[in-house]
């Protein structure tokens, strides 16, 4: 169901060394929401995705705050974040 919802379905049999970068960092979120975790921790989640895979991105992050779950993430975009955070901490 992830590697459908990620785009990565068709490319499922294929070695991830011959994955793009952007694909590779799909896989990793799915393999980081593989098993429902209640504690998410991302760096750089946007990192080598198209707009595509970062509009899919900010609709998997807008379903998983509602629900009882802490998200971490380290971003070099936080206004990109903003509609998803209860807290920010930001770093000098």
């Amino acid at each position: 169901m992830l590697l459908e919802r990620f785009s990565l379905w068709n490319a499922r049999n294929e070695r991830v060394s011959t994955y793009s970068r952007g694909m590779t960092q799909r896989l990793a979120l799915c393999r980081a929401l593989l098993h429902d975790p209640d504690l998410l921790v991302l760096d750089e989640p946007y990192s080598a995705l198209d707009e595509d895979g970062a509009a899919l991105l900010d609709r998997e992050l807008e379903t998983l705050v509602g629900g009882q779950r802490t998200l971490v993430v380290a971003t070099h975009d936080p206004e990109r974040l903003a509609a998803f955070q209860t807290a920010r901490l930001a770093l000098a």
